[in-house]
């Protein structure tokens, strides 16, 4: 009598919650920590105008996103490759690869939630007399800023998992994030004039869409007040926050296609799991 297979769908649900009863063994609950530890530091340093002020809006913004990929890249980076030689022994008696990286998928999502809670609460905490007035937002900005927050947290979290699932060897992982890291924050439109070249590579980054989505939240084109940030502001930057709900949406609609390619990508990349030759 042929042994009964679990289906794709059975699969998901073993893997997903082995990742959630890891969560507690391995002391996941430290991300939270970090996270509070990254966002308090931020707020430390954020001025009394962000929301209010231009120039301050935009270095306080890209600060949050700084945060968000930080976050977001650690969760994730070590995830699989640390127990590739277990999914390949599997994926040998019936693991299917794009089960377990959905359950995968499903478990990041929840602690990027989570996470994102973290950031959003403490950030909005700090600067609690200047959130922003409706205008063109889908829902209240408060909500629009936390879901732009979460999809650059579980974007880079995707992200992360690509490298995961291409590299052996953990050490290998830890070695390639910081270039990520450093591609998002440069290229993100926000320090830098970019052109040419520079300019298509910003187009592929997390870190650029996600400053823009906050920028249009806050409603920034109208929040030039001195002659300072007349003087500073990106007349690109300011075409491209133009308040209103398509905007925002358009820019959410960006980062989670971002986020689906990557998963996509690393189910490709993981199922060469079986070409190691260790």
């Amino acid at each position: 009598m042929k042994e009964k297979r679990i289906s794709g769908i059975g699969q998901i649900k073993v893997y997903a919650a082995k990742c959630f009863r890891l969560f507690m063994a391995d002391r996941q609950w430290k991300n939270f920590v970090s996270a509070f530890i990254i966002i308090f530091l931020i707020c430390l340093v954020t001025g009394d105008d962000m929301f209010r002020e231009y120039t301050a809006t935009k270095k306080g913004a890209f600060a949050v996103i700084c945060a968000c990929i930080w976050v977001g890249l650690f969760n994730s980076i070590q995830s699989v490759c640390h127990e590739r030689a277990i999914i390949k022994r599997e994926h040998r008696t019936g693991l299917r690869i794009s089960s377990y990286i959905c359950a995968h998928v499903i478990y990041e999502f929840a602690l990027c939630a989570l996470e994102t809670l973290i950031l959003f609460t403490a950030f909005m905490l700090r600067n609690l007399q200047n959130i922003p007035k409706p205008n063109g937002s889908i829902g209240t900005p408060a909500f629009d800023i936390y879901v732009t927050m979460l999809l650059v947290v579980f974007g880079s979290d995707m992200l992360a998992l690509i490298i995961s699932c291409t590299v052996k060897k953990e050490s290998t992982a830890m070695t390639v994030m910081p270039f990520v890291l450093i591609i998002q924050l440069i290229m993100s439109g926000m320090l830098f004039d970019l052109e040419g070249v520079t300019e298509v590579i910003s187009r592929f980054t997390l870190s650029r869409w996600g400053l823009n989505a906050i920028m249009t939240v806050a409603n920034t084109n109208d929040n030039v007040r001195s002659g300072y940030d007349i003087a500073v502001r990106d007349d690109a930057i300011a075409a491209a926050c133009e308040p209103n709900a398509t905007n925002v949406l358009h820019k959410w609609m960006i980062l989670a296609g971002f986020a689906l390619l990557y998963i996509v990508i690393s189910i490709i990349m993981l199922r060469r799991v079986d070409k190691d030759k260790r």
